[in-house]
């Protein structure tokens, strides 16, 4: 009886030793692959210093964020293909480097890219690059490349067409002169619109309904000068034509039935 038991304990134990010696087999397999495979994948990662600028050396706003992509734009009229994108809170004045790090493999040699900032603040942009620059086609070398931002122009709010003063800019697309003081007009919330056309004064009503717009009842002054008299008949002209406006920003245009522009004019403050 004891000689079976240690005969079952021998074999146990030899049990036990093949399946530890397997397990480590196992293991020691397994572990050369996945350093191997990593090894693979970290000869593929490179990486792209940026040094992103703007001229006026302004602080950002709070909350800015600077945005860097290196973009595949090999293909025209398509979406760019985003190849690696960094986001940096900014707090401070530029200039600012910004580290981007992609994967070789994703880059081929046929292929144009763009190396692209832009810096915005709560979905607004307030900087950004505006020309194409290709990394891999700089003769750079060890030197950051470099991206220099430009500002976007805030669109100004469409000036009102009543109760503005608007200056005349041209008249049937040409400059207009000023002698002695400049052509413009006044609409007023009461349908009333009075101006000047160079050398006399000029009054009456007008009526609107969406983008459509007439004058009636138009009566100027009877002075003679000796010189913009020609102008000031195209102005009355244009008015008496006019059927359409349009205003962007704080310039206005007169147009006719055609759609045609007959007039500019600027919007112009006093203090």
């Amino acid at each position: 009886m004891a000689k079976q038991q240690f005969q079952f304990q021998k074999r146990t134990l030899s049990s036990l030793g093949l399946l530890a010696l397997s397990a480590f087999t196992l293991a020691g397999c397994e572990k050369p692959v996945n350093e191997s495979q990593h090894t693979a994948q970290e000869k593929t990662v490179r990486g792209l210093t940026t040094l992103v600028n703007y001229s006026d050396s302004s602080k950002p706003r709070p909350g800015s964020q600077l945005i860097v992509t290196l973009s595949d734009v090999s293909k025209a009229d398509v979406t760019a293909e985003i190849i690696t994108q960094q986001v940096v809170d900014i707090n401070k004045a530029p200039p600012y480097t910004v580290e981007l790090v992609y994967d070789a493999h994703n880059i081929h040699n046929k292929n144009r890219y763009s190396l692209t900032a832009r810096i915005i603040n709560k979905d607004k942009v307030l900087y950004t690059s505006t020309t194409q620059y290709d990394p891999f086609k700089s003769a750079q070398s060890g030197v950051p490349h470099e991206i220099e931002l430009d500002k976007v122009a805030e669109k100004k709010a469409d000036v009102t067409l009543t109760n503005t003063y608007w200056k005349a800019v041209t008249i049937n697309a040409q400059a207009v002169s000023v002698r002695t003081k400049e052509p413009f007009i006044q609409l007023d919330k009461d349908n009333r619109v009075n101006g000047f056309l160079g050398c006399n004064s000029v009054s009456g009503s007008y009526s609107t309904e969406q983008q459509s717009i007439s004058f009636s009842q138009l009566a100027s002054t009877k002075k003679m000068c000796s010189e913009n008299m020609e102008q000031e008949t195209a102005m009355l002209n244009v008015l008496n034509n006019t059927k359409n406006w349009a205003i962007t920003g704080e310039s206005l245009q007169l147009k006719d039935s055609s759609n045609t522009t007959l007039a500019t004019f600027n919007a112009v403050y006093f203090n």
